[in-house]
């Protein structure tokens, strides 16, 4: 008996375009190209037997969620451990600012983020655990069906590592880009990564954030 669960990075946001931290304090919804891309995804997905939609609590995620869940007639379930990673005094700040303020914690930020913390923020360790007993809690109350859960780049790519059983120093090597599709297929309690980062859906035209 097998699940899959369709792991979703919300669509486009202004802070994305930007190069602001959001974090959890930046609660800012989906910009017109990123709700073009949400209805993109709720397309592409709509023709499959999806039974459940989960949702990080923050608006970018929820907006992408709901577009979603309408094609299938489902409500969103919000859990909190999808949430975006804690960021601490990160949030709202500009890239450029976060590297000249913070320029050790940025370069081991940029080359390996295992174990480094921003001032009262979270670790990717702890962003971790969450998530996958958030994941595992969903294949465990959905076994045989599909589900999908919206979320953020630094729980998709934690999952990714999870499922490949790695060390979360790959993070820089996975690219999570907006409203893609990341598939965990689950059978017998074994992970297997079915697409990482499948965009096809946003490629088949060009979208405009007019």
């Amino acid at each position: 008996m097998e699940t899959i669960v369709y792991v979703i990075r919300h669509g486009q946001t202004a802070s994305n375009v930007a190069g602001r931290y959001m974090g959890w304090s930046i609660d800012e919804d989906l910009d017109n190209k990123g709700r073009l891309e949400a209805e993109r995804l709720a397309e592409r997905l709509s023709a499959k037997p999806i039974a459940v939609v989960y949702s990080s609590p923050l608006r970018r995620a929820l907006s992408t969620a709901k577009l979603l869940a309408a094609a299938h007639s489902l409500d969103v379930q919000v859990m909190q451990d999808l949430g975006e990673m804690h960021l601490g005094v990160w949030e709202g700040m500009h890239v450029r600012d976060v590297r000249a303020g913070f320029p050790e914690l940025w370069r081991q930020w940029m080359n390996d983020p295992t174990g480094i913390q921003m001032p009262g923020g979270e670790r990717l360790d702890e962003v971790q655990v969450r998530a996958v007993a958030a994941l595992n809690a969903i294949i465990r109350e959905n076994l045989g069906r599909q589900a999908a859960l919206v979320t953020h780049q630094v729980v998709v790519r934690l999952l990714v590592a999870h499922c490949l059983g790695v060390s979360a120093s790959i993070y820089r090597r996975i690219e999570v880009s907006n409203a893609s599709i990341t598939t965990i297929r689950e059978m017998d309690g074994r992970l297997k990564l079915g697409s990482v980062n499948d965009v096809a859906h946003l490629e088949s035209a060009s979208l405009s954030s007019d």
